[in-house]
This record gives structure tokens, C-alpha cells and sequence, in this order.
């Protein structure tokens, strides 16, 4: 590895039950670290009580490349827009056979033609990651907008590099997923938005590995990247963050649902 190791630990708020069981979550924590100490490839993690602010993390602040997980960002963006009357989500806009994008999505299959309100281009984007329907979005607001509303959030890197996907790292997606998270509670579009990014035509981590709670969600797959972020909604809601680049590896969907399942333990110890 040719990067520095950041490993944070900060349990907030610590009741007694918690001090109780601080032996058996130093166990878990520890078994989880040397799980990701023992990877060829880079991976992180990043784990908040939404409650506490307690953090766990694991290289948070170390690069990857986005991959679809940014999607999330134009259409918080948009959405926000229209909350505040700046845009109308009726709006439609005309992709033509030209702008088709290949990978994921469904847009590609259209035999001509066709109109879609900004609406529809955001619901494509996160319930099907549809490629074409993102960049049209990107290219609606602009690059340059995208990024400063990034930045104007808090976050450190937003839309670096030569594509419309750029790079990110935990701590910039913990912004993200934080601003994502007010914004559903906040707006009149929030249910909508919310109930696309719970239920994606395809995710990584399983119920199981989250104690079959709801995960609000949108995942990053290409290349060698391999993402899902997001915040777990329970009677102690929690941010969870998982960025590797194990595209290519065999044990890619083991090892992310293995660090979901791992950081949910921990979260009910934090919690017993």
C-alpha cells in the first residue's frame, strides 16, 4: 500500500451498558480493522451514530473513484431547486439516440427520440443508476455548479478529475449522505427521494447484514470500484460508508456485507 492508514475511533456519550460491554466492542472494532489491514486492494470505511456522533473509520479521508455512488449529489441538487421554486421538476428535456449511454440504466434501450421531465431523469438516476439520464442532469446544471454546490456543503473534493464522476472519499460522502438525510426529512419532495434511494433495481449490501433494517442507499460499480453508502434508519440511525476497489475480485460482495454486518454489531453494542 502506498497510502498512510487514518483509523479513527470516537464513542460519544458513553452510558454505563456501554462501559459494560467496552471489552467485547474493542473485540469487534479490532477484529474489524485487521480485516482491512489484511486487503491487497484499497478499501474504507466510515460508521456514524446519527444520534451520538460517534465515528469509526478506516482511511476516510483517502480517494477512490466515484464511480455511479455520485449520482447522489446532482439530484439533492435538483431536487433542492425545486424546493425553492429555482427550477420546475416538469421540466422535460429531449435525449436523442446520440446521447445514449451504454452500462447501466435503462434510457439505452429507446428506439427514438424522447422527452423526460428533470423528474424522471432523477428518479432514473438513482432507482436504475441510469448512466444516460446522469450525465443529461450534470450537463443541465453544469460541472462547475455541481462542484461548488459540493463545496459549499463541506466537502473537500467534489467532480476531480476529467469524467462527470470524479473522485470522493468517506468524509466527503458522510457530507453528502448528511445533507442528503435533512433534505428527506426537511422537504416535500423527501418521501419521493427517500423511497428511490430504499429501493434500487440493484444493491450490494443485503437486510441481513443490517439487522433487516431499511437502508436508505446508492451504490458505485465500474472498473475496480465498488461502493454502497448510505444511512440505516432504526431507533438509532447511523451513516454507513463502504468504498473498495474490489470491482474485480471474487470477494466483493462478501467483503462489503461482511463490514456492514461487523459495523452493525458494533452499532447495537454501542447501543445495549
Amino acid at each position: 500500500m502506498n497510502y498512510k492508514i487514518n483509523v479513527k475511533c470516537e464513542i460519544k456519550n458513553a452510558n454505563e451498558e456501554l462501559k459494560d460491554n467496552i471489552e467485547l466492542l474493542k473485540k469487534e472494532y479490532l477484529e474489524l480493522n485487521s480485516l482491512y489491514l489484511k486487503q491487497k486492494e484499497k478499501v474504507a470505511y466510515y460508521y456514524e451514530d446519527i444520534n451520538t456522533g460517534s465515528i469509526l473509520s478506516y482511511n476516510s479521508d483517502i480517494l477512490f473513484y466515484a464511480a455511479s455512488s455520485i449520482k447522489v449529489l446532482v439530484c439533492v441538487m435538483l431536487l433542492e431547486m425545486a424546493d425553492n421554486n429555482k427550477i420546475n421538476l416538469g421540466e422535460k428535456l429531449l435525449i436523442t439516440m446520440d446521447d445514449l449511454k451504454q452500462d447501466t440504466g435503462i434510457i439505452k434501450y429507446q428506439k427514438e427520440d424522447t422527452y423526460y421531465t428533470l423528474k424522471e431523469l432523477i428518479r432514473l438516476s438513482i432507482v436504475e443508476s441510469d448512466n444516460t439520464a446522469y450525465i443529461k442532469l450534470v450537463n443541465y446544471v453544469g460541472k462547475d455548479k455541481l462542484e461548488e454546490y459540493g463545496k459549499s456543503l463541506g466537502a473537500s473534493h467534489t467532480m476531480e478529475g476529467k469524467d462527470l464522476f470524479g473522485l470522493i472519499n468517506c468524509d466527503d460522502m458522510a457530507v453528502y449522505w448528511k445533507k442528503i438525510r435533512n433534505f428527506i426529512l426537511s422537504s416535500k419532495y423527501g418521501s419521493e427521494f427517500k423511497d428511490w434511494l430504499s429501493n434500487p433495481s440493484f444493491s450490494i449490501i443485503e437486510k441481513s447484514s443490517i439487522d433487516n433494517k431499511n437502508f436508505v442507499k446508492k451504490y458505485g460499480s465500474w472498473d475496480i470500484a465498488y461502493h454502497e453508502c448510505g444511512y440505516v434508519e432504526d431507533e438509532n440511525p447511523y451513516y454507513l460508508i463502504i468504498l473498495t476497489q474490489k470491482f474485480k475480485c471474487d470477494d466483493k460482495e462478501d467483503f462489503v456485507n461482511e463490514t456492514a454486518s461487523r459495523l452493525t454489531r458494533i452499532h447495537k453494542l454501542i447501543h445495549k
